[in-house]
Order: structure tokens, then C-alpha cells, then sequence
């Protein structure tokens, strides 16, 4: 059995733990085009492995369109964060305080809800062959190692594009009972597939590129390097367990030459190169996943020190091609 994250307080547990598993209940015999909104107040962070069997199971199910994606989300009250697990992933990403909340770690926390939420009966997608491919943060100020918080993850809205549907999950830590602290977006696609209720993606010309300012007009370059268990380590923290992070045997089995680096570590990993060359802590981080970076392998950091914050790409370090690019400011 794993070791949790985190506690969740002790009043209170009780009554939230019938409320969540009333609502599961009901849940299972909720038909596949719901839209009226829901929310699952759990006792605790959930365990990930039943999440990951309903993962693999949902594979096998055709996926019906149009897509009808319900408004749910999945919360759980009185959180504190783990000093243990926080040292560890702070060591992993290569952040040099062993006590610093960095603005990504709680992204490691909403693993447990995103994955309860997506494998619930009703959720329309499978969720295997779902990709990330964009990830935005926003903290309205620095969490400290001693706060207790609520943490929620909810479905948001979709948008058909090129390569098929769009899905973003919400994910906000608050203070207990109160005001949200930090948030974040994480885009998913899913290929071939169109909604009916689906925000219609955005057309028309790219917008011009504008100049570097006169401050930043060379890039700056640092190498990153990703070791072959760079996966595993991440999975024990995170317990994202996708057999496309952790061995090169189980990624082949999805199409890859070998392991690949979790999207949310190689962001973690920027963060912790380039938060300290801001005069205050950042307080938006914005990425763009583009191609994996296999393990194990070596990257070049690429950034640009602006006025308003740095401009960033994870490269290929034997080539062009981009693993990642955003701002953090």
C-alpha cells in the first residue's frame, strides 16, 4: 500500500468520507451525456492503482461522438503538504531548498484527483492516448511548508483543433475553506475525436513576432541532463505510473524508442534553473510541450532575460527540435 502525500485533517474525516462514497455511487449508474454540474468531496487523496486499472480498461472502449464531457470535480479538504516528499522532489528537479514549495509541486498532489476524476464511470474518453500538451500556473504568492489547503481538480472546457479535441482540467489549491492560493491548466488532446459542445478552435493568421527588447537580445544557454531513472524517481513522487515514463521495455510497448521524460519533471526542471534569475518569485509559468525527450538523454536550456520575465526552450541537444517553450514571469 502506498505512503500518502499527504494528511488530510481528522474533523470532519467521517462525514466526508459518506459523502464521497454516496457520490461515487450514484455516479456508476450516471448515464455518458451528463452536463449537470457535480462535486466529489473525498475524505483523503485517493489511491492511484484501482485509477490506473480503470485506465487500462478504458482503452478498450470505442469512444462515442459527439463527445458530451460532464462538469464534475473532485476535491478533498484540511491538506498539508509532506516535508518528506517535498525534500525528495525538490532534489529530483534540482531546486536547492529542500523546503521550498516550488510553484510546479502541487501539480504532484492533483495526480490522485485528475486521475479519480478521468477514470469515473461517464467520463468519456479513455485515458490512455491522451497527451499533454500545454501546462499553465499561476500562484497568487509563495506556499509555505506548514500550510494547511484545500485541493481541487474539475473538467473544463473543451475546443475542437487540427489533431481533434482539447480538454482542460482546472486544478486549484485554496486556503482551507478559503481563497485560491495558486491554480493551474492542463490542456489535453485527444486525437480524431470532435464534442458537441466544444469551444471552436481559434483560425486565422499568426500573429507577427516581435523584437527582443534592446535588454535581451542574446540568448543564454545551460545543459540539462536527464538520468535513464529520471521516470521512476518521478513516479514514486508523483505516482504517475505511465509505462511510457518508467522503462524502455514498457515505452516501446506505446511507440517509443525508449523511456520518456514526464512533461511536468522537465518543467520542474526549468523552473529550478531559472526561477533565480528573477529579482521575486514568479508568479505565472506558462509552457508548450512539443517532442519527448527520451531517456536517458541531455537537453539544452535556451532563454531570454526580458523586462517582464524569461522567455524559454527546452532543446534538443544534438539538434533543432524543441521539447519545450514558455515564459515564466
Amino acid at each position: 500500500m502506498r505512503r500518502n502525500l499527504c494528511k488530510a485533517t481528522n474533523s470532519d474525516a467521517k462525514a466526508r468520507k459518506i459523502r464521497a462514497s454516496a457520490a461515487w455511487a450514484a455516479e456508476s449508474v450516471s448515464p455518458m451525456s451528463t452536463t449537470s454540474a457535480r462535486v466529489f468531496d473525498l475524505p483523503a487523496l485517493p489511491p492511484v492503482l484501482p485509477a490506473f486499472a480503470r485506465a487500462a480498461w478504458s482503452a478498450t472502449r470505442s469512444v462515442r461522438t459527439p463527445v458530451t464531457m460532464p462538469d464534475w470535480t473532485v476535491r478533498v479538504a484540511g491538506l498539508s503538504f509532506d516535508r518528506s516528499q517535498v525534500a525528495a522532489y525538490n532534489a529530483l528537479c534540482g531546486f536547492a531548498n529542500a523546503e521550498q514549495v516550488a510553484m510546479t509541486y502541487p501539480q504532484v498532489l492533483a495526480t490522485p484527483l485528475y486521475l479519480n476524476l478521468m477514470t469515473r464511470p461517464g467520463f468519456p474518453l479513455p485515458l490512455m492516448g491522451l497527451v499533454h500538451v500545454r501546462n499553465s500556473i499561476e500562484c497568487r504568492r509563495a506556499l509555505a511548508i506548514d500550510e494547511h489547503f484545500d485541493i481541487s481538480v474539475g473538467l473544463g472546457v473543451t475546443r475542437e483543433v487540427r489533431a481533434g479535441l482539447e480538454l482542460d482540467l482546472g486544478i486549484a489549491l485554496s486556503e482551507v475553506g478559503g481563497d485560491v492560493l495558486w491554480q493551474a491548466t492542463m490542456t489535453l488532446l485527444k486525437r480524431g475525436v470532435r464534442s458537441d459542445d466544444s469551444t471552436p478552435a481559434l483560425s486565422g493568421p499568426k500573429p507577427a513576432l516581435q523584437d527582443a527588447p534592446a535588454e535581451a537580445v542574446l540568448a543564454q544557454y545551460l545543459r540539462i541532463q536527464a538520468p535513464e531513472d529520471t521516470g521512476r524517481r518521478y513516479a514514486r513522487i508523483s505516482q504517475d505510473y505511465n509505462p511510457i515514463h518508467l522503462h524502455a521495455a514498457t515505452a516501446k510497448l506505446f511507440g517509443f524508442k525508449r523511456a520518456i521524460a514526464h512533461g511536468l519533471w522537465s518543467k520542474a526542471r526549468v523552473l529550478a534553473e531559472l526561477q533565480p534569475k528573477l529579482p521575486c518569485a514568479p508568479r505565472r509559468f506558462d509552457v508548450s510541450f512539443r517532442q519527448p525527450l527520451l531517456l536517458p538523454g541531455r537537453a539544452t536550456l535556451r532563454y531570454v532575460q526580458e523586462p517582464t520575465g524569461i522567455e524559454f526552450a527546452l532543446l534538443e541537444a544534438s539538434g533543432g527540435k524543441v521539447h519545450l517553450s514558455g515564459t515564466l514571469r
